[in-house]
């Protein structure tokens, strides 16, 4: 295991070149308001800004913001009894104080679990409702994303493409009054509507454009940002196979397809998907050499 958490991850490589793009712009967006307020400092505002994002990597900034952006709550008494034997063990095989982790529930009822940050992972309800061995292999593999450095960057990188966002999404509240506007210039006469309509639609393409410029090619990245994603629920469960956990992985995944009474997809859909198909994921831990 030490080995392979020495090893740069290429899910989490490809997860922060993706977002340069974005945090760029976001810088540049602070830039330009620094330019306005203190025209000789502008970079004073986008330099306290990525400073100042060191506050997502303090335990209790992660703790208090991702339950409110997950609808996450803390596990009762008799779900943390519960969490707390398989969790030890799986922190216990792969050599980590599970103690630096916090557990949630997560309030959904799908069957799921997921980690975040840098010291969460939440299950949900259903979730614990599982034998101890199925929910174990979930943890497990929930602590591989921690350990493969899935998720070490991921609030840090959100913090700086904030203001990008923000700006974007008002920017997408303005596109719903344009119509509106082009009516308003209706009274002199409907070229001078369309006009005036087009040329707000374009000023506010290239805003979205200049926020985020990923936007222009969405078809092209959509493809490219799910196989990311899947390659790292990959290396999830293989390294909760290596912890241990490859029997019961398999067994859970197998039990989930006859649930859904089968996991084939279409061609398109697998490339989108952000999920490997199950069937998929038993094959990569069989070629592997684990067995249920």
């Amino acid at each position: 295991m030490s080995g392979d958490r020495s090893r740069p991850d290429l899910s989490a490589v490809l997860a922060v070149v993706l977002a340069v793009p974005v945090v760029a712009g976001s810088l540049l967006v602070l830039a330009l308001l620094g330019k306005l307020a203190w025209p000789g400092y502008f970079w004073v505002l986008p330099a306290c800004w990525a400073l100042l994002g060191g506050i997502t990597f303090v335990p209790v900034f992660e703790h208090f913001l991702l339950p409110l952006t997950f609808g996450l709550r803390q596990p009762t008494a008799r779900e943390l009894a519960r969490l707390t034997p398989g969790w030890q063990a799986v922190c216990a095989a792969a050599g980590v104080d599970g103690a630096r982790y916090r557990l949630w529930v997560d309030r959904s009822r799908e069957l799921n679990a997921f980690a975040a940050g840098g010291r969460t992972v939440a299950v949900t309800r259903t979730a614990l409702e599982l034998p101890p061995p199925s929910l174990e292999a979930i943890l497990a593999h929930e602590l591989g994303h921690h350990l493969a450095g899935h998720t070490r960057l991921s609030l840090y990188v959100w913090w700086l493409e904030l203001p990008a966002r923000l700006l974007a999404r008002l920017v997408r509240l303005l596109a719903l009054a344009v119509p509106y506007v082009g009516r308003a210039f209706a009274a002199f006469g409907r070229s001078v509507a369309v006009l005036v309509t087009v040329l707000l639609t374009l000023g506010i393409l290239t805003a979205l454009a200049f926020l985020d410029p990923w936007l222009l090619l969405a078809p092209l990245l959509g493809p490219v940002l799910a196989w990311s994603k899947r390659l790292g629920e990959y290396r999830a469960d293989l390294m909760a196979a290596r912890l241990g956990y490859g029997p019961e992985l398999i067994t859970l995944f197998r039990e989930w397809i006859r649930a859904g009474g089968g996991d084939e997809r279409r061609m398109w859909a697998r490339l989108l998907a952000g999920h490997p198909a199950h069937i998929d994921r038993i094959k990569r831990l069989r070629d592997r050499g684990f067995r249920a």
